[in-house]
């Protein structure tokens, strides 16, 4: 069971989590330049199309997030309460706290208004109460947090200042590895996108290019399957399968630079996904049904010779033994190369609904862009 990290941020590796620091600040609106694509909106067999063309320039001509942000926490050195190692979902209280997953530790923290630390909940295990890959997906009414185990396959409600609640066993009608992905607004989890292989089902997996499909579903906080959305496109990677002495077979999958990957986000009542192969993301209802299709109108981004090579050299600048280059650029000359890159890199919803859709950066970019989506009015 497999989660891809995104392409050529990092490197090209299989990854469970996402490292992230906590940082909330006020998002700016700017009025001195209004301009953006033209938006049309109209419906096909009660499928709403937001159709958004014309220039977009690289600013946006619009939104910017305030440099110095509200609070911060996190630290690499110091008090190991301010310390976190692989942070998976945050949600900010009704009175101002912030709770976070510190899924390297297993605990739920809170933290006040001001970043300063308030309770641990949980720890490393498999005990009522403990995790081992614990996902914040969301909070219900009265702030109790909603957590998602993918390794225990597990939904457990934990209270921000009573700590442990509830543990609920997660349905094997959920298939795959139960990858949380967020929340609808009454409680309802949403979870797939990864890409899941088993040798014991009968399945057969060769070297080379592969893309194969993901699933993803919607479960009560009584683990049931709820809602199945599908199947979708999921990450392209390249195999490779050796057998090995016995009869066994080792298999190494990595993803492919600038290659094409699942992407999804949650909102209060829509998911939405996104397969980066034309800038084009779908919104589902709960139900499951197809109801909004958002486009932009953006010429695909060519793949030249030198992103390859910036790709590689961030790498081996990356690698832990220096001697590992030459290992590291022949991985690399094996795997085929997109003509173009992904059309966007990342999908977001916040908590007024708006849909943020992160352009993708060429390497050297280091700064993320958003066009930012009205569900209602588009771009």
């Amino acid at each position: 069971m497999l989660t891809p990290r995104r392409p050529h941020q990092g490197p090209p590796l299989l990854c469970l989590s996402i490292l992230l620091p906590l940082v909330l600040a006020h998002l700016g609106c700017s009025s001195e330049d209004d301009s953006g694509p033209a938006v049309e909106v109209r419906d096909s067999s009660g499928v709403t199309i937001v159709e958004n063309s014309g220039s977009i320039g690289p600013d946006g001509g619009g939104w910017v997030l305030n440099p110095e942000p509200e609070v911060s926490i996190g630290t690499f050195q110091g008090d190991s309460l301010y310390q976190l190692f692989e942070v998976q979902g945050a949600v900010r209280l009704s009175d101002g706290r912030i709770a976070l997953a510190n899924a390297g530790s297993g605990e739920i923290r809170v933290y006040g208004d001001d970043g300063r630390f308030l309770a641990a909940h949980g720890r490393k295990g498999e005990g009522p109460g403990e995790f081992q890959n614990p996902v914040l997906v969301g909070s219900l009414g009265g702030d109790t947090l909603v957590v998602v185990d993918q390794d225990l396959r597990r939904i457990s409600l934990v209270g921000p200042d009573e700590g442990f609640l509830q543990a609920i066993r997660i349905s094997d009608d959920i298939g795959g590895g139960a990858f949380p992905r967020g929340m609808f607004h009454d409680g309802v989890v949403v979870m797939g996108g990864g890409f899941y292989w088993s040798s014991s089902g009968g399945d057969e997996m060769t070297s080379g290019f592969s893309r194969q499909e993901t699933n993803y579903w919607a479960a009560g906080l009584d683990g049931e399957l709820l809602t199945d959305f599908g199947q979708f496109p999921g990450a392209e990677f390249f195999m490779e399968v050796k057998s090995q002495p016995g009869g066994g077979v080792s298999m190494r999958a990595r993803l492919i630079p600038f290659g094409k990957y699942a992407m999804a986000a949650v909102a209060p009542n829509q998911f939405y996904f996104g397969a980066g192969d034309t800038w084009e993301v779908r919104g589902f209802d709960q139900s499951g049904s197809l109801t909004r299709i958002y486009r932009l109108d953006e010429p695909p981004i060519p793949v030249g010779s030198g992103d390859l090579e910036a790709v590689i050299e961030e790498e081996v600048a990356q690698a832990d033994d220096p001697s590992e280059a030459p290992e590291i650029r022949a991985g690399f000359g094996e795997m085929p190369l997109p003509d173009f890159m992904p059309a966007f890199s990342s999908i977001q919803t916040d908590q007024e609904g708006y849909l943020w859709v992160e352009r993708f950066r060429r390497p050297g970019e280091d700064t993320p862009v958003f066009d930012i989506l009205d569900p209602r009015e588009g771009w």
